[in-house]
């Protein structure tokens, strides 16, 4: 008897992560296949009676007979496959509960949000020095000054020595699903996106952890559109910025180390069920002493107990 080795759709090893492009990309080829041996079955009707059944296998439809296969297919994985990435903000000796909905236990990773320096535009000629977590900028506003009381204030926003962190944010629009057209003002466009930025698993943040450049500010006073924005050329140019750092298996910082490089600290993770987790601040955050120290820059009032994080979460 002559023996047909199958191979597989997309070839794993033992301890291979299944992402979600694979499963998606395994449903695409077993649908293909079907549909493959279908017509083949097809072709080979030669009587009166299979011919009214001609155009399924067995007396299912492709679709019928790839729901079929898939269920199967899903009773043996171990745990299904997703990915989910939510900003929250941990305050002292409270759990922070997060409905993640992937249906098992996922890998958590946590990573502290530092503040930055920044320069944010309250109304016309009115800037502020500031220390924020999310910032809204111009490619021209790598370095934004401000006078405070006679003298110039600057704020690097865009580091030279090391890569900068943002996001394009017509990108961060389309993760958040924010809906515009040609007409949308930038303002609404702004208002639109923080609103849905906030919604949940988000946390909602004060409105001293984030903020827009002077550029933007003037932009919205302008009312530009969509439409403007890409006829300048400004549109590519406008970034979200946050900075996310977490380290590795270092030591809980000292009365020795007064500036220490870690972060986060004293954070424990809970799994609560398929659908739950909980995340928990130990002890009071722990920050740079650049940032702990007096200037001009404002600090948020809630930053000795309360840090803020960005969780992800893959299964």
């Amino acid at each position: 008897m002559a023996t047909t080795t199958q191979t597989p759709y997309i070839p794993q090893t033992p301890g291979d992560l299944i992402t979600a492009a694979n499963w998606n990309q395994v449903q695409v080829d077993i649908k293909a296949d079907i549909a493959s041996q279908i017509a083949t079955a097809i072709e080979g009707v030669k009587t009166v009676d299979h011919a009214k059944d001609a155009d399924t296998l067995d007396g299912q439809t492709a679709d019928q007979l790839t729901d079929a296969i898939l269920e199967k297919a899903e009773q043996i994985l171990p745990f299904r496959t997703g990915y989910l990435r939510t900003f929250n903000r941990l305050v002292k000796g409270t759990e922070k509960i997060i409905k993640h909905n992937l249906k098992t236990l996922p890998l958590v990773d946590v990573y502290q949000l530092d503040y930055f320096q920044a320069v944010a535009a309250r109304g016309e000629n009115e800037n502020e020095p500031v220390w924020v977590n999310f910032f809204l900028y111009h490619t021209g506003e790598r370095t934004i000054s401000v006078k405070v009381g006679g003298t110039t204030v600057k704020a690097i926003i865009e580091a030279q020595d090391h890569a900068p962190f943002r996001i394009r944010f017509f990108d961060m629009l389309a993760l958040y699903k924010v809906k515009y057209t040609d007409t949308t003002t930038v303002d609404d466009l702004e208002t639109d996106f923080w609103t849905a930025f906030s919604g949940a698993p988000n946390d909602q943040y004060d409105v001293d952890q984030f903020c827009h450049s002077p550029w933007f500010e003037k932009c919205c006073g302008e009312q530009r559109s969509v439409k403007d924005l890409k006829e300048r050329g400004d549109w590519e140019d406008i970034w979200f910025k946050m900075v996310p750092r977490r380290t590795i298996n270092y030591p809980t910082p000292s009365a020795a180390d007064p500036d220490p490089a870690v972060a986060p600290t004293q954070i424990e993770v809970a799994h609560h069920d398929f659908d739950t987790l909980g995340i928990t601040l130990l002890q009071d955050p722990v920050y740079p002493a650049a940032f702990l120290a007096d200037g001009p820059f404002d600090k948020p009032d809630s930053f000795e107990h309360e840090l803020k994080i960005m969780v992800l979460m893959k299964v």
